[in-house]
This record gives C-alpha cells, structure tokens and sequence, in this order.
C-alpha cells in the first residue's frame, strides 16, 4: 500500500455570535481535516487545529499539499513512526525563521490520518494499536457555554449530567472575578470548576488574579501565562500550591515538557493530538506526564474528528483524568461525522470500529467546505 494524495480540506462558517477568547475573538468556526488516500482504495482521516490566527488556514494548506505531501508520495501509510520522523526532520530547519506551532499542527493532521489507516488495515482501532484500552467510557468536562452567564451556564451543563466545567477568563480582570464568583455560586461546591486563562497574563497580573481566585476550590487554573515562560510558572508554583495548574496544549515539543515536568510546574498535562505532532508525539507527551506521576487531560478544540482522536489517547494511557468537550452551539462540530457523537451524563464511549472508528458525512463536507 502506498499514499497517493494528502489533502486540507477546510470546513467552517461564519459564526453569528464571535466567541471570545483572550487571544481574540472567533468569528468563525474553521476546521481543518486532512485526508490521506491510498492506492488500496483506504483513505486516513485526520485534523489540524485552524483556530488561530485567521490567516492560519491558508498556510496550513501551502504545508500540507505543497511541502508535506511530497515526504510522503509513495511511501508506505503504515510506517507512521518513520514518516512522522521524516516531516519532523525535514522542516526542523524551518522552525529558526517561521512558527514551530504551525509545522507541528501540520504533521498533526497527518499523523491523525495515518493512525486511521493503520487501523483498518488492521481491522482494529487505533487505541488497540496504542497499546490497548485501560477505559470504556472518558470522562469529560464542558466547556464553551454561555460566556455572559458562566453560573447560568454550569448550571445547564450540570442539569445535563455534567459533573465538571470550565469558564473562560482573560478580558476584563474585575468582570472575570465576578463572572468566576458568580458561577461558584450558582453550582455551589458539588461542581468542580476549572478556569483557563488562555495565556492571557504576565506574572504581575497572574498573581493579583491568583489571589483574587485562591479561595474558589479550583479544579485547576489553565495556561495563566505563556506556555514556555518556565520561570513564571516556578514562581506561580511556589506562591500558590493550593491552586492546580493545567499547561501543555500550546506545547511543540517534548523538550517543554520535560523542562515543565522535571522541575514540577503543573500538575495536569493537556497534550492535544491536532497540535503537537499527532497521536504519535502526544503519546510521547502522556508517558512523558505519566514518567512524573502526572495525569493527563487531552485537549481539543475543533471538530469530532479531532475529538474521537483525542478519546483514542485517553482510552490508551493510564494517567488520564478528565477530557474537554466543547458545548458551544456550532452544529457543524458534529454534523461532520455521518453518525454524530453521543455524551451521556458527561461521558462519552470509547470507539469499537477500526481506525478512529468514523465516517465523515460527506454531503455536509461538501457543502461546508471553504475553497482557498
């Protein structure tokens, strides 16, 4: 078997209501899917997360048609290692003078697609190749609900069986105490409640909203400064220990993770499969966590093809706690796969069929589709 194509195909909308994110506001939903095809008529699909910048779209297609698809013409799907090694080692060069993220979000989509065709070649799913499955069902936490009201919100993700959920912060310091507040005292304490600050701080600030927070019981407080600003985090780490910390989805490289872990600067990993180099690099990353008595919750943040890799990863490592599910009203998430994901009281089942376990829904895919 030989790859014979690699595509980007961008699938999105404008959104009627932008959602606010302290990096900038989406006005769009883009999902970034990455198609493998084969001589042996199987066709691998992946994800490549598209959410920022705007003008990220159109170089993730330069990369993957014009400069990644040319590693891989001809070479056998079913050496994922070898050829994850390959794009690696082909575009380290280009990390010097262009964004180490984008490449590796790149690959990601790739690597995703090449786990899917290494499991129905094989007949099993991909978490059955990672190693076997330590879990059934995954855990997950809402997220994307009601920015106005985040109370209002965790309320209506608890009355649909959510047991965990996360608010947004980032914008306006008093408005977000309050907005924290409020949703503390909405659920009262039977909800654990994240917050992700989506590296929206330098330390000064970090440190007033930290104390401003300290006595909510936070599950974890996420990304409070720049993902690589380990200096930061060695203080935050020292001065708050009461209040988790959750890093790792804006991570490139195991050598940050290392750097994080070793000197034990967070406590839960987030290694995100359409990000950081694909399944490949992020089960790297988990062992990594799990190297340092680390749990792991998988981050993603696009459609359910994304997604389904993600359970993939958490039903394969045994330091996984909890996992992300976006409940954000953007139908198209789901309406991707022919047969739509189903969470139940907050968990969601571990795909049985071989592969990643999906089908897109290829009508909607072409509808939805964004020519570039």
């Amino acid at each position: 078997m030989k790859i014979t194509r690699v595509r980007f195909v961008l699938c999105g909308y404008e959104l009627p209501t932008p959602i606010p994110l302290s990096c900038g506001e989406l006005t769009h939903r883009n999902f970034g899917l990455v198609l493998v095809e084969t001589d042996a008529g199987v066709t691998g699909i992946g994800e490549t997360s598209v959410n920022f910048p705007p003008w990220c779209v159109h170089e993730r297609r330069a990369t993957i048609e014009d400069g990644l698809q040319s590693l891989l013409l001809g070479e056998n799907p079913l050496d994922i290692a070898r050829l994850n090694k390959r794009m690696v080692d082909a575009t380290r060069p280009f990390t010097r003078m262009w964004a180490e993220g984008a490449i590796a979000q790149a690959i990601s989509g790739i690597d995703i697609a090449l786990w899917d065709i290494a499991g129905k070649e094989y007949g099993v799913p991909v978490w059955q190749l990672l190693g076997g499955k330590y879990r059934d069902e995954i855990l997950c936490y809402a997220v994307g609900f009601n920015a106005a009201d985040p109370g209002k919100g965790a309320l209506d993700m608890r009355g649909r069986g959510y047991t965990h959920g996360k608010m947004r912060i980032g914008f306006d310091d008093a408005a977000d105490i309050a907005k924290a507040r409020g949703m503390r005292e909405a659920v009262g304490n039977d909800f654990a409640m994240m917050i992700d600050a989506n590296q929206a701080f330098d330390l000064p600030r970090a440190r007033r909203m930290m104390t401003a927070l300290s006595d909510l019981d936070l599950y974890w407080l996420e990304e409070p400064l720049l993902n690589d600003d380990f200096d930061g985090y060695a203080a935050l780490r020292t001065e708050f220990p009461q209040i988790p910390l959750a890093w790792g989805e804006n991570a490139f490289s195991l050598g940050n993770y290392n750097t994080m872990l070793d000197n034990h600067l967070v406590d839960v990993a987030m290694p995100d499969p359409c990000r950081s180099g694909g399944l490949t690099t992020a089960v790297r990353m988990a062992e990594t966590a799990a190297n340092h008595g680390i749990a792991i919750s998988p981050h993603h943040y696009g459609s359910d093809v994304g997604f389904v890799a993600a359970l993939h990863l958490a039903a394969s490592q045994p330091n996984f706690s909890i996992m992300l599910r976006d409940e954000a009203p953007v139908p198209l998430r789901g309406d991707i796969l022919s047969e739509p994901l189903a969470v139940r009281n907050g968990t969601i089942s571990v795909p049985a069929k071989p592969g990643l376990g999906i089908d897109l829904d290829h009508d909607i895919v072409e509808t939805s589709t964004i020519r570039l």
